[in-house]
């Protein structure tokens, strides 16, 4: 049966070019699957384009925690603060936002970081297994986090957090401030010290999703850019078709990973997902004269520095306000501020883009990665928050295999199940 643009009917149709539509995508193709992925921009585009590109088993912990919680309380009236919360939200958003302080317990934050954990050690097979095939393209590597502390207290509790991660497997080393600034020139006297997180690293994010579309139509998959999704038609108990400013869209499966706007998605379809938008931002410079070697973590300021290999990007905060896509200057003058303050040594900057995104956030910090009861024929495959770029392999492969028939492992399926 033909369909929209006149081809036929795909097995799967995924909605969203992001990292989690893409990944998809490619691990379907792969087992022979058709698939179309249906874009409403232009690729590389949204938080899959404009963030950090970071690589980061060292820091699992869920988006909804104690600190977070203070955090945000802290800087309500705060217009520059790294972490807000807008509590002038509508009731369905405030109902979101309960949800996401009774999950800030210390209890649920370990247990969250133990379903990271299972996620974050396969996605790292899975990534080292995409780079041996295009990871130059990509800029892919793990050479090391170094996060910099700029008061002896921040140092102390990221020191006893650094033996944590150490018995578990994950090395990490206490550094003073002169170590610092042996790995970081640029560095100034405002800091403490730092913990430089061997196993981290960093990719190219929109190199990255660049090179997941050629991969996915080098194996035969379609991606139709420009394509956005306004209704959807039912038969029994599944989807049959969606409508797309292209035309309908028919197939047996279909993937909802469409970030931040999966839950309007989940709505057209009678489900009402949990998944809100987190703002984020990010700076990036022309290449300084006097750059950094490895991605940084401004602990204090909670922002990220990573080089690549023609540029510098500055990114973070975190606005919890919903689909808000104005652009804060004044939070943009304070990264900027804390970036000259704390590096002062990279001299002159000059601007190449400022952007902004939404990251799909969840009430109890986890994603959503499962098939819904109703529609039965749906799947859906968001709410990573700032982990996406990171956990992208590991959830397209968990697609691909649900998909195919095959079942999760049960503690993972009860973390991430969207009926949950």
């Amino acid at each position: 049966m033909a369909t929209a643009m006149g081809a036929q009917k795909p097995d799967v149709v995924i909605v969203g070019g992001g990292v989690m539509g893409l990944t998809s995508a490619y691990y379907l193709a792969r087992q022979g699957a058709a698939v179309t992925v249906l874009e409403k921009g232009q690729l590389p585009a949204g938080s899959s384009y404009g963030n950090a590109g970071l690589v980061v088993p060292s820091h699992l912990q869920p988006l909804c925690s104690p600190a977070n919680v203070r955090e945000g309380l802290r800087h309500l009236a705060n217009p520059t603060g790294s972490f807000s919360i807008d509590l002038s939200a509508d009731p369905w958003r405030m109902a979101w936002l309960a949800r996401f302080v009774r999950h800030s317990r210390t209890d649920h934050v370990r247990y969250a970081v133990g379903i990271y954990r299972v996620l974050a050690d396969r996605s790292l097979v899975l990534h080292d297994d995409l780079v041996r095939q295009g990871g130059q393209a990509y800029e892919y590597s793990r050479n090391g986090l170094l996060c910099i502390h700029e008061t002896p207290q921040s140092l102390e509790a990221a020191a006893r957090e650094a033996e944590e991660l150490a018995r578990s497997g994950r090395p990490a080393r206490v550094l003073d401030a002169d170590q610092v600034r042996d790995l970081v020139p640029a560095a100034g006297s405002c800091i403490a010290g730092g913990v430089f997180q061997e196993p981290d690293g960093r990719l190219h994010p929109a190199a990255f999703i660049s090179w997941l579309a050629d991969e996915v139509r080098r194996a035969g998959g379609r991606i139709l850019e420009g394509t956005e999704v306004f209704g959807a038609s039912l038969a029994g108990t599944g989807v049959r078709r969606l409508q797309t400013t292209k035309g309908p869209m028919e197939a047996d499966q279909f993937v909802l990973a469409a970030g931040a706007w999966t839950g309007r998605l989940g709505a057209m379809l009678g489900r009402r997902l949990p998944v809100e938008a987190a703002k984020g931002y990010s700076i990036t410079y022309e290449k300084p004269a006097k750059t950094v070697s490895l991605p940084l973590l401004l602990e204090e300021a909670r922002v990220a520095v990573t080089p690549f290999a023609d540029s510098l990007r500055l990114a973070g905060v975190l606005e919890l306000s919903g689909l808000d896509d104005r652009l804060s200057a004044r939070r943009i003058a304070a990264m900027e501020h804390d970036l000259r303050r704390i590096l002062p040594g990279l001299g002159p900057l000059k601007v190449r883009e400022i952007w902004r995104g939404f990251r799909p956030c969840t009430p109890d910090g986890l994603p959503i990665i499962g098939r819904l009861r109703r529609p039965h024929n749906v799947v859906v495959a968001t709410g990573h928050a700032t982990k996406g770029i990171f956990l992208g392999p590991v959830t397209g492969e968990m697609v691909s295999q649900l998909l195919s028939g095959s079942r999760l492992d049960p503690s993972l399926h009860k973390a991430l199940d969207p009926n949950r």
